[in-house]
């Protein structure tokens, strides 16, 4: 069985240098399931349209659905197995919050006009069942860094493994897969006063030529210590289509986590934010602040194109 074909175009390739992250929240209203098909019929007419105005670009539209959105718009579908809200975390003053947001989009390509343009429309078209809540353009940051200086989505799964981490191969939706967005805010002062010894150790890699520390000298505090989820000694992975965004003043890593189970990426942020058997948590959280969560599903391309038809 070919996966791939199966997929939202968007999900597996690699993050672009631009793209736009919008979450929308429905409106309280109950929707006519012709509405729902008309608006993600009008929604993926728009997606290849301005696609084929620059193949070169390479834009896609990945579209994904909280659990609230799910079954406001989908009620006959059944629910995906591992859908469910986002739930909140706390551990002593960290704190990953569940934020609103039912219908989340990312549009990315090699071009921030065609983002924007994309955008505009698919506001436009969702418009009659749902109000934008947040709008973030992220974009590549020299050698794919994030805004600390330390280079992101390094241990990415590559090819048929990054496949066999983010698809999902069971009924009854082969070829989706679950996505958990994060906003996170740098403390960025405090982070610069911080020696780039200790930034090395809290990443768990050297900052100018990005090179994972040994396991043997690896502070168990480092963001690729507690971030790693393994079961029975093998690392169970997981896609990050991380990117930068906002400006001098203000800005942070919008987090994009995509794997086949939601269970995968929860595990992830549990460790991260909790001191565990050897008492340490995730220092880099020291150093960030999230401002929102939210668990999405990603369906199968097939669902839009039956649902929509």
């Amino acid at each position: 069985m070919n996966l791939v074909n199966k997929t939202q175009e968007g999900l597996l390739s690699d993050p672009t240098p631009f793209v736009e992250y919008l979450t929308l929240e429905l409106k309280e209203d109950k929707y006519k399931a012709e509405t729902v098909f008309d608006i993600l019929d009008e929604f993926l007419k728009i997606s290849k349209s301005i696609g084929q105005k620059d193949t070169t670009a390479l834009m896609t539209v990945t579209i994904g659905f909280s659990f609230k959105g799910w079954t406001s718009l989908f009620p006959n579908e059944p629910i995906p197995n591992e859908l469910h809200p986002f739930i909140e975390m706390k551990y002593a003053d960290r704190h990953f919050p569940s934020t609103p947001g039912d219908i989340f989009l990312m549009v990315k390509s090699m071009r921030m006009d065609l983002n924007y343009q994309a955008s505009k429309y698919i506001l436009s078209t969702f418009k009659p069942i749902a109000n934008p809540i947040q709008d973030i353009q992220g974009y590549k940051y020299l050698d794919n860094r994030d805004l600390i200086d330390f280079v992101d989505g390094t241990e990415n799964p590559k090819s048929i493994e990054r496949a066999k981490a983010v698809i999902i191969d069971s009924e009854p939706y082969i070829g989706g897969s679950y996505l958990i967005v994060q906003q996170y805010i740098d403390k960025q002062e405090k982070w610069d006063s911080q020696t780039t010894e200790y930034q090395e150790g809290v990443i768990g890699r050297t900052k100018v030529d990005d090179i994972e520390i040994a396991d043997d000298k690896k502070m168990p505090y480092a963001h690729n210590v507690k971030s790693k989820v393994e079961i029975d000694g093998v690392e169970i992975k997981m896609l990050r289509q991380n990117r930068a965004f906002g400006n001098a003043m203000e800005h942070g890593t919008m987090f994009i986590g995509f794997a086949k189970a939601a269970s995968i990426m929860e595990t992830s942020l549990k460790q991260m934010i909790e001191p565990g058997e050897k008492g340490h948590h995730d220092k880099l959280l020291d150093f960030v602040t999230a401002k929102t969560g939210t668990l999405y599903f990603i369906p199968p391309q097939n669902f839009l194109d039956k649902i929509s038809n």
